[in-house]
């Protein structure tokens, strides 16, 4: 089956009654479509697919690993006990090109040593300058205020800013030296906007990381993107990194991994980083120094943001500078190539000192 391809990513219909009841902690029965298409969407614990030709790993506690049918299989997972899990050093070796070492489970997320509490404050955040650190957080947590900062902390849930609703260009929220595990869910990890990651590590969901088109800006930086979660007979299409538009978008120095497998009906990884004109032109966009990571169960590593078939079809400004390719075990990344859609002609467009792990070039489109 070929990978799956990249459709418009719009929140559906029944968003926000779905949004309360994952709130609630419910587990949630969802149809899908005329066709009746129904799935579980429950908080679990993930796991992840790996390509055996990967020529850079993780240490073994964060090691990305499926079953043959592309279903997720159990893996070890941090302790969510009031004490943060010390951390491993790597037990393998990270590739020395530019932007190493790279973020993974030993240097990303909570510090070892942090001592964690449950977090009893609300889920949804109204407060200006709300701080929530070294804490356990049992829910997702909906940001609806300026200057939020969550920070050595646990999340069993998502972290959402909705740049949708009227006023959010004055909220905003850092997470920082964090790890977010939204479980099996058909929604962003972390999103949608007005927010700065760092340091952190992020599992679960269908997308680790999405910036919506109507954000004010979003940066990801020194953060680990991995371990996103589909059941094994559905229609969902995964991202480390997704924007369907928009402007001031900062990627920098992360390790990207869309790591599950494609599943029994042919689903699964889009790319590890995806820019796609959806909903706005994708514009004003830096993605330096990142790693990422190979996998034949997506299509590209890297959509660039210009596409003939998309409703905004030419992105301008994007800066696409000294990034490493996985080779991986078809020497192209992804099944079909290291990136796609990047218009090297357009409108203040840069694609500069791209390598794959072995230190050959990478050309801007493949």
């Amino acid at each position: 089956m070929h990978p799956p391809q990249p459709p418009p990513r719009r929140r559906m219909p029944w968003y926000d009654r779905y949004r309360r009841a994952l709130l609630a902690g419910a587990t949630v029965l969802v149809i899908v479509g005329a066709i009746g298409v129904a799935y579980a969407v429950q908080r679990t614990d993930g796991a992840d697919g790996v390509d055996a030709g990967a020529s850079a790993s993780v240490s073994a506690d964060a090691t990305d690993s499926a079953s043959a049918s592309g279903s997720p299989s159990a893996s070890p997972t941090k302790s969510a006990s009031p004490t943060a899990t010390p951390k491993p050093s790597s037990s393998t070796k990270l590739p020395s090109a530019a932007g190493g070492p790279w973020p993974n489970a030993s240097n990303t997320g909570v510090p070892a040593g942090t001592k964690l509490s449950t977090y009893g404050g609300p889920c949804q955040i109204k407060t200006a300058g709300t701080v929530i650190d070294a804490k356990t957080v049992n829910c997702t947590l909906e940001v609806r205020a300026a200057n939020v900062t969550i920070k050595r902390s646990k999340i069993n849930g998502r972290v959402v800013l909705d740049t949708d609703i009227s006023g959010s260009s004055r909220w905003s929220y850092t997470l920082v030296d964090s790890e977010v595990d939204a479980g099996l869910v058909q929604l962003p990890a972390v999103s949608y906007g007005n927010m700065k990651v760092i340091r952190t590590e992020v599992r679960g969901g269908a997308t680790s990381v999405q910036c919506g088109e109507h954000a004010i800006s979003c940066t990801v930086e020194d953060s680990y993107l991995h371990g996103q979660r589909i059941p094994d007979d559905a229609n969902w299409h995964l991202g480390g990194f997704l924007s369907n538009g928009g402007k001031n978008i900062r990627i920098r120095h992360n390790y990207i991994f869309c790591s599950p497998p494609a599943n029994s009906v042919g689903e699964g990884c889009t790319g590890d980083l995806n820019l796609l004109g959806d909903f706005a032109t994708i514009s004003d966009v830096v993605i330096d120094s990142n790693f990422l990571a190979a996998g034949t169960g997506m299509s590209y590593c890297l959509y660039g943001g210009d596409a003939s078939s998309k409703p905004f079809p030419h992105a301008n400004h994007v800066i696409v500078v000294n990034n490493v390719f996985q080779r991986g075990s078809n020497r192209k990344c992804g099944a079909y190539g290291p990136v796609t859609g990047f218009n090297k002609n357009g409108t203040g467009n840069q694609w500069s000192n791209n390598k794959w792990d072995d230190g050959s070039t990478v050309p801007p489109e493949n």
